[in-house]
């Protein structure tokens, strides 16, 4: 895995690549460190289930797209540029998408296995992202 990763490239080659209809979306990872992880989301769709990390921190960076999205009690509408902080085991997640696809930049802290790490909350349909 390289250090440098140009995102619009990292964009376009997401758009292209062909993801399953089931999953949630599609996730890139741009940098697998000792304290953290970073990758690139991209979702068609809004499923508004809420999830959360119980031992991580998140912030995320809207690169494409706009949308609702909630953490904790709290519901923004975001779009590209805006910057969103999910403190540890807070409840969040996309409630809409509004002009698709939503991407983005995901940096978690510490390490984030998206397979064992992410907790639904109750009621939730567990998904899961394809990587690309």
């Amino acid at each position: 895995m390289s250090n440098f990763h140009v995102l619009p490239e990292t964009l376009r080659a997401m758009a292209a690549a062909k993801t399953d209809p089931a999953a949630l979306g599609a996730v890139r990872l741009l940098a697998i460190g000792e304290f953290l992880g970073a990758g690139v989301l991209r979702s068609e769709t809004a499923d508004a289930q809420l999830h959360r990390q119980p031992r991580h921190e998140e912030l995320l960076i809207v690169l494409e797209g706009e949308g609702r999205f909630q953490v904790a009690d709290e519901v923004r509408q975001v779009r590209p540029g805006d910057f969103i902080f999910v403190p540890r085991d807070t409840p969040h997640g996309t409630l809409s998408i509004e002009v698709a696809p939503l991407c983005l930049l995901s940096i978690l802290t510490p390490q984030f296995n998206l397979a064992t790490d992410m907790v639904w909350e109750e009621g939730a349909e567990p998904r899961q992202y394809q990587m690309v």
